[in-house]
């Protein structure tokens, strides 16, 4: 085996009988604080804790101990470029470069149903990037046409930032080159129409709030919460910048007796950005007037503009901006045959035609798949890239995918958070934590932009932290997050429970839903409750987050592993969380065969989910005595049980 579990003074490696750690391992025991402890530790940022934890005297206190791997690109993407790359390169369209990772802001369970639940029937990034299967089968009609005939016109490529950005090898495709398997062009199923002149003009405050017929789960709405505090968690010099956010939900009306729960996830309802909205207006060569001129919009099917509405056609009043800003995806999908298919059908340069026609064929399948894999694009970008394509919006929506919400795990316990010294009047809060996802930009060389979801949020994170600065108090810029209630019924939430003991297993902002976990356990402790946290970071010294959020011993309550390489005795070393589970290996072994224990982990899959996952096979097959296939079985029986939750993405 690659890894060795260590033999200690406090281990059985001959009994496979689980057994408590003695007094010399690290064991936590949860005491309700006194009373008196608030007014002690009185912060300028409002904090949730409140309460403290006390550890056994031999606790050990290691915080320097390395983290968590990089988040890696989906493995499935991985393996599509591979096999691509591994083919010819005269045939294949690869840009060379490693493909970073894609948006990745939903958390959902491993479900396949909760999946289909969150993104609906439509094609989701990975389900796009599935349909190459990488074996080269789409090279099988490749275009080889003869470049000696006189008869042989090159296509001229557009020479312009945007289309150079998408990286194109495109071999050598003349204007007369024969196409055929070409994607059909996809019908039209809305259309817009001046209102009528009894129907109320429309006025609403397209960047406040979004639209009323943008409901998440009919009859109800999304809900505009305020926004009561936010702050960065990360420190200056951070590779991921890391915000955490109060939200006032205390006149989140009531749906059918659901509430919120600690280790649930609630759905935030991003809008596009100002910028890249107006970028499409402009690239579509759409007139100001227009973009805020109330119309009916008709469709003909579907659920869309709603998001998980019934399957209908609708007639609404709403404006271009409210569309471009609330209900359509303009930059976190890679490009669809069809959307390339209706820019074709709308262009009028004959050698951007071509190309775009080239790549909707079965001879430019490969050069397709090759655009489908590689870094994010903007709809922007798309359209940039082939100047002459002007297609009307109603084709453009008809084949965008649509604006979906983002989910994020509560950081806290919902049932405590109202109970915070200094919190005015009778208020309740949810917190989050969000990761700020970067993009490079094809605008400008080293720039970057950020993801939907988490650009919004970073967006009222500086916005707060501005009219602080500036001595303006918050509540008059009246900052709303758009959100609903979500999944309180994911298997972090679902499976958190009961007085029995806990290894908590985070990195990055993974760590986020086990602070919740850590502040119920608080409330309601008693002093048989254990927990044990490993959290990853990748520097900790900018990336721990809620450092000094978990009470006056919070050195000795968890253990921090860095990922950053750190020179010890002249070699240079990294350290993962899977490495210390398995230096844990004891703990781990007593939690997962104690009554009512519980194995938690939350993070990157790629990376750190199959690294802890192997650890805590190496950590049974070597504590239980037992071969690879047991140690599988063991703990897919514990995931059956509820008590090992893994909620990875």
């Amino acid at each position: 085996m690659p890894h060795t579990i260590p033999t200690t003074a406090t281990s059985h490696p001959s009994d496979p009988v689980s057994k408590e750690p003695a007094a010399s391992v690290s064991e936590l025991t949860i005491q309700p604080a006194l009373a008196d402890a608030h007014a002690q530790h009185e912060q300028t940022s409002p904090r949730s804790s409140g309460e403290s934890m006390t550890w056994s005297h031999t606790a050990s206190d290691d915080s320097e101990a390395p983290l968590t791997p990089n988040t890696e690109p989906e493995r499935q993407m991985d393996e599509i470029v591979d096999k691509l790359q591994d083919l010819p390169v005269a045939t294949v369209a690869v840009n060379g470069k490693t493909r970073p990772r894609r948006a990745s802001t939903t958390l959902i369970s491993e479900n396949p149903s909760d999946i289909r639940r969150i993104l609906g029937d439509g094609e989701s990034a990975t389900q796009l990037i599935s349909q190459c299967c990488g074996g080269g089968c789409c090279l099988l009609k490749t275009l080889a046409p003869d470049t000696s005939l006189p008869s042989f016109v090159p296509v001229v490529i557009p020479d312009n930032r945007a289309f150079r950005s998408l990286n194109l090898r495109l071999g050598p495709l003349a204007l007369d080159s024969e196409l055929t398997g070409t994607t059909p062009l996809p019908p039209v199923n809305m259309s817009f129409e001046p209102i009528s002149s009894g129907e109320p003009r429309h006025f609403a405050p397209v960047h406040k709030a979004p639209p009323k017929y943008m409901q998440p789960h009919p009859p109800y709405d999304v809900y505009s919460a305020p926004l009561y505090h936010a702050r960065e968690l990360t420190k200056p010099g951070a590779e991921k910048r890391t915000f955490h956010f109060d939200v006032d939900v205390t006149d989140y009306p009531d749906e059918g007796g659901v509430d919120f729960k600690v280790g649930g996830a609630i759905g935030i309802c991003p809008p596009n950005s100002e910028e890249i909205v107006d970028e499409v207006f402009d690239v579509l060569c759409i007139p100001k007037f227009v973009r805020d001129k109330p119309v009916t919009l008709k469709t003909n099917n579907g659920r869309w503009p709603t998001i998980w509405g019934d399957e209908q056609a609708r007639e609404l009043v709403t404006t271009r901006r409210e569309l471009l800003t609330w209900c359509v995806d303009v930059q976190s999908f890679p490009p669809t045959k069809n959307l390339l298919r209706v820019m074709a059908e709308h262009t009028n340069a004959p050698n951007e035609k071509k190309i775009l026609m080239y790549l909707c064929s079965a001879q430019g399948q490969a050069a397709f798949c090759d655009l489908r894999t590689s870094s994010h694009l903007t709809v922007a970008q798309i359209l940039s890239a082939f100047p002459s394509a002007n297609p009307p919006l109603p084709a453009l929506l008809s084949v965008l995918q649509q604006l979906m919400p983002r989910f994020y795990s509560l950081s806290n316990d919902p049932h405590i958070s109202s109970e915070r010294p200094g919190l005015p009047g009778n208020r309740r809060l949810i917190e989050m934590a969000v990761t700020v996802h970067e993009t490079p930009d094809w605008h400008t060389e080293g720039d970057s932009r950020n993801g939907v979801g988490s650009g919004f949020m970073e967006r009222m994170a500086k916005k707060f932290a501005e009219a602080e600065r500036d001595g303006i108090d918050p509540a008059v810029l009246d900052l709303r997050i758009p959100m609903f209630r979500g999944l309180m019924s994911n298997p972090l939430s679902r499976q958190f429970g009961g007085d029995g003991p806990m290894v908590l297993i985070g990195a990055g902002v993974g760590m986020a839903p086990f602070r919740g976990f850590i502040l119920n356990r608080l409330k309601n402790a008693n002093c048989a409750n254990k927990i044990w946290l490993i959290q990853g970071v990748r520097d900790s010294m900018v990336d721990e987050l809620y450092s000094g959020e978990l009470g006056d011993h919070e050195r000795e309550i968890k253990k921090v592993v860095q990922s950053r390489k750190v020179c010890v005795n002249g070699d240079s070393e990294a350290k993962y969380v899977q490495d210390e589970v398995r230096q844990q290996a004891d703990i781990v072994w007593f939690v997962s065969n104690a009554l009512d224990g519980r194995i938690f982990v939350c993070g990157s899959s790629k990376g750190m989910g199959e690294g802890v996952e192997k650890a805590l096979m190496e950590v049974a097959m070597q504590k239980g005595g037992i071969g690879e296939a047991e140690a599988r079985e063991f703990w897919s029986k514990k995931k059956e049980d509820g008590q090992y939750i893994a909620e990875t993405w």
